[in-house]
């Protein structure tokens, strides 16, 4: 198994093995990889994220699967490999649960296919959330492991399966916790499903979860406390009151799966695939889509047009025709009262699954059907983001149910024992009656409604073409997408075809006796070739070497990246300046600027801002009102923001509208931007660069008014209330380059001096999670430091721990005496939580070895 899956990998990630090439990912791209603050092992313990906004405490990097790999493998080498490895587990996980099960290994095998290449995992290892593959194979393990109840050695088991759960749950995250929540129901359910249920019975699966769960939370207990310190304390928006929960409504229910694009679990491409796929291949769905835009459509368009996503998404969810096809015999003979391919114990199996498959697609659906709504008012789920992570769930069931149905037509039709006659499929058709009749007839005549279903589809070019310029496509992108999901819909007829054809045959018993094998190669094949065909478009690569080649604005920010902040100027520039925008947003800001770690304003991803953050904000937000146009320069002066990019000659507007007195902008760089050397026709942003010229159209302008990253203040302002701090920094009155507030309890300072401002200070060094300053103190002063405030830094002041000032309501800093002083910023986390997911690790590899010797030594 583990061979047929590497070939398979092999031959659909073979560019890996190209120099300088490497797998898209929109989630952890090579460059964030090899940025400083994601830097392995120191990672470990914690990172800080200081390349956007004014920084903020990341959830590092947790000792799991993916962990290991990343430091095993290096950045460049994990980010060609990490999706087909992720995959490999996948496989070989479900493949393992299925042998758990004791199906026929051909049961076993195609399973473990059907998983690895199931495009709802696939397509979200291209994405570059991989982990996604690696949590749903861990629960296929921790299944695998507690499949058995009749073992010697269960209890040892039910240990390996709890640990795997805290794997499941240390990969995934909130997906993670969904899956472990129907491991958990597996487990009851297997103990309500024994032979005779006696209360013993129900303890000893009540037990069962409670071991499950302790060892789950033994591993998992790095992820679960940087959890809910990153992403649930001291989150904007994470309360539970009923307010908080239904304001968050939207924000929870964004990415929900619309029910007519559940046709794309057999459909493949109906849909489009990535936002950019070429030639038509656009997704064009409604997954992503702001709730606003649902209102404004359902208004009559009535006002200005939302500014939200109108869709996003960069994943699929095919299952393969085969596998839904041999699901669905499998469901229906799980319901069947005689005349079962299956055993009643295992019919009860398929009920369960059916559940599941039933429950998690209604579930997806979010704010399109009213099911989610019970789910949400469960105490956290508010802090879940979207819904349409359950198709998980529906593809993990779906594989569960194809395993078992290619194992009950194996046991039926294919096994090599049975008796073997000269195949006639006329004279089959002739004899065949019951479930066998019905099920070919209904067969037939889902292909024929598919056909028709198609050749309607195929001539409403104009109702869709209208349709899809209603939803943001220009005309000609609509027209190349509706005949691309014509194309793609009219190859899955074929394939639906071919599928029914396969499954008749074998009922028939043109595959029985010694032609077993070739039958399960044919479905193999077949099923290889269905799924490989529609997850191609998900592999994109790139030569990263030309993507994260460099030009003069970037040299320009990184020669001394944490001495001042970047960000582009929030003002709607003119269409044909838009390029920028695009550039700076998409390419330079998520790519090239973590790749040269070059600190940007601008948040490039922030699902989760902290309250202190989105307070700060709002108090600086610039409403568009003549009394609030301060607040963008106060922002950029608080911030350290010293570069700005924009239209060139945004710099004379600047001066004249925003500092007429001081004019303190002025033009660092102007440049045109242009198809990079050897591109003569750029068909994507990463064709592009900025060429330097004394008339370009977009300008690098300089904020001489930004305060220093460091700098030393003999005034300051003690003001231990927040809310009037807030209003003190935000008035025009107040001159941050001549006071600092603080919000601790201080000495007063000396006599201020108006005359006096901020006085810089001299880096030492620079880490992200270590910083050495020197600085010279004439008098008793306050350094600060124009870094996110958090109560892990911690300060050292000429060796000596001394107590971290929170000044200017978010920024860190420290009280010095007079005199010339080394001055270390240190991130220091609690790492306990670290250390016990060490520790189950080890006994996760202990118990794992006695599994393995404890059979040999019985037979010795």
């Amino acid at each position: 198994m583990l061979l047929l899956c590497s070939v398979v990998l092999l031959f659909l990630f073979y560019r890996s093995f190209e120099p300088g090439h490497t797998l898209f990912s929109n989630d952890g791209p090579l460059a964030t990889l090899v940025s400083d603050c994601h830097e392995l092992p120191d990672n470990f313990s914690g990172s800080w994220e200081d390349l956007n906004s004014i920084g903020q405490r990341g959830g590092g990097v947790w000792v799991g699967i993916s962990g290991g790999l990343r430091l095993l493998l290096g950045p460049v080498v994990f980010s060609k490999f990490y999706a087909p490895l992720s995959l490999l587990i996948l496989g070989v996980g479900a493949w393992a649960f299925f042998r758990q099960l004791k199906l026929a290994p051909a049961a076993c095998v195609l399973g473990g296919l059907a998983a690895m290449l199931n495009s709802g995992f696939f397509s979200a290892a291209c994405w570059g959330v991989a982990s996604h593959a690696i949590t749903v194979g861990m629960a296929y393990l921790a299944l695998a492991a507690l499949a058995d109840t009749t073992t010697p050695r269960r209890w040892a088991r039910i240990c390996i399966g709890g640990l795997a759960v805290g794997m499941v749950v240390m990969e995934g995250a909130d997906i993670g916790a969904l899956f472990s929540m129907h491991i958990a129901a597996f487990i009851m359910y297997q103990a309500l499903t024994q032979e005779a249920v006696t209360a013993r019975t129900v303890a000893t699966g009540v037990l069962r979860v409670g071991i499950v769960a302790g060892f789950a939370a033994f591993l998992a207990a790095q992820t679960i406390s940087t959890l809910v310190d990153t992403q649930i304390q001291g989150i904007s928006g994470a309360a539970q009151d009923t307010r908080t929960r239904e304001q968050r409504w939207d924000w929870a229910t964004q990415w929900s799966l619309p029910k007519r694009e559940a046709l794309g679990f057999v459909v493949p491409g109906l849909f489009g695939y990535r936002m950019d796929t070429p030639e038509g291949g656009n997704y064009w769905g409604a997954v992503g889509r702001d709730p606003a835009w649902d209102r404004y459509f359902e208004g009559g368009k009535q006002g200005a047009p939302p500014q939200g996503f109108m869709r996003f998404s960069g994943g699929g969810s095919y299952a393969g025709i085969l596998v839904a096809l041999i699901g669905c015999w499998a469901v229906f003979q799980g319901f069947r009262k005689e005349g079962s391919a299956f055993s009643f114990r295992t019919r009860r199996w398929l009920w369960f699954w059916s559940a599941t498959l039933l429950v998690s697609l209604l579930l997806a659906f979010g704010r399109f059907a009213p099911f989610y709504q019970l789910l949400y008012a469960l105490p956290y789920f508010s802090t879940v983001r979207n819904p349409a992570k359950l198709t998980h769930l529906f593809n993990w069931a779906v594989v569960v149910l194809f395993a078992y149905g290619v194992d009950g037509l194996w046991q039926r039709y294919l096994r090599p024992g049975a008796d073997q006659t000269r195949f006639d499929l006329k004279g089959w058709w002739r004899r065949v009656k019951g479930f066998d009749k019905r099920w070919t007839l209904g067969c037939l005549a889902a292909l024929g409604a598919s056909a028709l279903g198609w050749l309607i589809y195929s001539t409403s070019g104009n109702e869709m073409v209208k349709y899809l310029q209603e939803v943001q496509f220009d005309a000609t992108t609509a027209a190349a997408i509706f005949t691309s999901s014509v194309r793609q819909s009219g190859i899955w007829v074929v394939f639906l075809a071919g599928a029914i054809v396969l499954v008749t045959l074998v009922l028939s018993g043109a595959f029985s006796g010694s032609r077993s094998k070739w039958g399960a190669v044919v479905l193999g094949g077949f099923l290889v070739l269905d799924l490989c065909r529609a997850n191609l478009p998900w592999i994109i690569y790139w030569n990263y070497e030309e993507k994260y080649a460099t030009n003069p604005v970037i040299e320009k920010l990184r020669e001394q990246p944490y001495a001042a902040r970047v960000a582009i100027l929030p003002f709607r520039a003119p269409p044909q300046l838009q390029l920028l925008d695009q550039l700076y947003r998409i390419e330079w800001a998520q790519h090239h600027f973590q790749f040269y770690n070059i600190q940007s304003l601008d948040i490039v991803q922030m699902p989760r801002m902290p309250e202190d953050l989105a307070a700060y904000e709002n108090a600086l937000q610039f409403e568009g009102t003549t009394n609030t146009i301060h607040r963008l320069t106060r922002r950029w002066t608080l911030t350290n923001t010293r570069y700005l990019l924009g239209a060139a000659g945004f710099v004379e507007v600047l001066n004249r509208e925003m500092d007429p007195v001081k004019q303190r902008f002025r033009s660092a760089m102007n440049f045109n931007i242009v198809p990079r050397p050897g591109v003569i026709n750029p068909t994507g942003l990463e064709q592009l660069t900025a060429v330097p010229s004394t008339d370009g159209q977009y300008g690098l302008i300089e904020f001489t008014g930004a305060l220093p990253r460091a700098g030393l203040y003999s005034g300051w302002q003690v003001m231990t209330n927040d809310q009037a701090g807030l209003k003190v920094l935000t008035s025009p009155e107040f001159d941050p380059a001549v006071s600092v507030i603080v919000a601790e309890s201080t000495p007063p300072p000396p006599a201020l001096n108006t005359n006096r401002t901020v006085q810089p200070v001299e880096f030492v060094s620079y880490e992200p999670k270590h910083i050495v300053i020197k600085a010279k103190a004439p008098g008793n002063a306050v350094l600060l430091l124009n870094d996110h405030y958090d109560p892990n830094w911690k300060v050292l002041v000429d060796g000596k721990p001394e107590k971290l000032l929170r000044c200017n309501f978010i920024m860190r800093g420290v009280q010095l005496a007079a005199g010339e002083h080394r001055v270390e910023f240190l991130f220091q986390p609690p790492v306990r939580s670290l250390y016990v997911s060490l520790a189950a690790l080890a006994v996760g590899g202990l118990l794992a070895g006695y599994l393995l010797i404890a059979p040999r030594l019985r037979k010795s």
